[in-house]
């Protein structure tokens, strides 16, 4: 089977759980036998300039702006700059007004479909898998559909409720313009023949809102890292952050719940991460007493950081669909003290795997630092029931339910 995978950002763009999944899937589905193509979008310097033909690139494909890639595993890799003001990874820092300007040429950005088209035409998969599309343009949907094509999509996070992806738990459309978004995000993306949803809050509120009406909806789980044993400490002190430096993510709130917390004993905190608020977090940081900033921070190097702590902090302010980080974070025994939102309670149980407070509410999740370092807190039997709760969400799982939405 051929498969395309389709994702607004991959490789060198990367910055999020999508992107992780969207390579893990490749990996897998190649290691499957399964012949497996990435398409995703560049910014337009690294865009192949005119008259130049990549090498392995089919002569159709010349001289269109397409960049191609053939890893050694054998994963073809497309990529081209989707006609915009600028590339979707610069929106961060614009106008309110340019950013306008720019989702409403997203919205309808037919030319970057026809880029696509003309990789389609290259590829010929059976099946057109699409992730996060705001970037490439949600034209795109319509486009597969009309060549006919089995189209599964999944859901990552918010994007096609709101522009912005960041809403607060509460969040209901009131405004025209919100319902005028929803109107046409809807019409846009259609009901391709099967839509994934990484947890049961995300399909529930694009049903209540009435997405994908003829789609087949069903619920696959974000795939956690295999389980490990960590060699850490019995305490309860240390605490780590891990996320983008952005004010939606709850850093600020955890910074001051750390500065209220002064009988906090032999607790510390470590901030992993980075984003506009870098130079804010890392300057009040340096001023609090048993805190530090690490910068960003992958792969094994995490996992370290992961294997010393006690306690991962999510403190997020808006919807969240399925954080890899908490799913990272449990596969190594690592309790969870996490906001109540979105997908997250579905991942993190109250005493269980970890605590639950209210978004926005710096008190909750004060006190629960306070209980999460409580001498009373059976740190073996909360390690246990988090590893366990995630064994059955293994790589190996998540790709045999892609095979099943697949064979249709």
């Amino acid at each position: 089977m051929k498969v395309l995978l389709v994702n607004n950002l991959y490789g060198a763009q990367a910055r999020g759980g999508a992107e992780f999944v969207v390579a893990l899937e490749a990996q897998g589905l190649r290691r499957r036998s399964h012949d497996v193509a990435i398409v995703s979008g560049i910014p337009e310097r690294d865009a192949p300039p005119p008259g130049v033909c990549i090498p392995g690139l089919v002569k159709s494909l010349c001289d269109t702006g397409i960049g191609y890639q053939k890893n050694e595993a054998g994963i073809e890799h497309y990529s081209y700059y989707p006609p915009n003001q600028y590339f979707y990874d610069d929106l961060a820092g614009k106008s309110w007004l340019s950013r306008l300007v720019w989702h409403w040429l997203d919205i309808f950005n037919w030319r970057s479909a026809r880029q696509l088209e003309k990789i389609l035409a290259v590829a010929q998969p059976d099946v057109v898998h699409t992730h996060n599309l705001m970037g490439l343009g949600f034209a795109v949907p319509n486009m597969v559909w009309r060549k006919q094509l089995r189209h599964v999509h999944t859901v990552h996070d918010v994007q096609l409720l709101h522009p912005s992806g960041l809403l607060p738990n509460d969040w209901r459309p009131r405004w025209p313009h919100e319902y005028a978004y929803l109107f046409l995000m809807r019409r846009l993306m259609g009901s391709p023949a099967v839509v994934i949803f990484p947890s049961e809050f995300a399909k529930r509120r694009h049903e209540q809102l009435g997405f994908f009406s003829k789609s087949t909806k069903v619920v696959l789980r974000n795939p956690a890292p295999a389980v490990k044993k960590s060699n850490r400490s019995a305490g309860g002190q240390q605490f780590v952050f891990v996320g983008q430096l952005e004010e939606h993510k709850g850093i600020i709130d955890l910074l001051d719940a750390w500065e209220r917390w002064t009988d906090r004993g032999e607790a510390r905190l470590t901030v992993i991460g980075d984003g506009a608020l870098r130079s804010v977090v890392s300057e009040r940081l340096a001023e609090m007493t048993q805190a530090e900033y690490v910068g960003a921070v992958f792969g094994a190097e995490l996992n370290e950081y992961l294997d010393q702590a006690s306690c991962l902090v999510v403190p997020s302010r808006v919807m969240e669909n399925a954080p890899m980080v908490i799913l990272q974070a449990m596969s190594r025994g690592v309790p969870v003290l996490a906001a109540h939102s979105g997908g997250i309670p579905e991942l993190v149980s109250e005493n269980k795997t970890g605590w639950l407070f209210e978004p926005g509410d710096v008190d909750g999740l004060l006190n629960g630092m306070r209980v999460a370092s409580s001498g009373s807190v059976d740190r073996s039997a909360l390690a246990q029931t988090a590893r366990e709760a995630v064994a059955n969400q293994t790589e190996e799982s998540h790709l045999d339910g892609l095979a099943s939405v697949y064979r249709g």
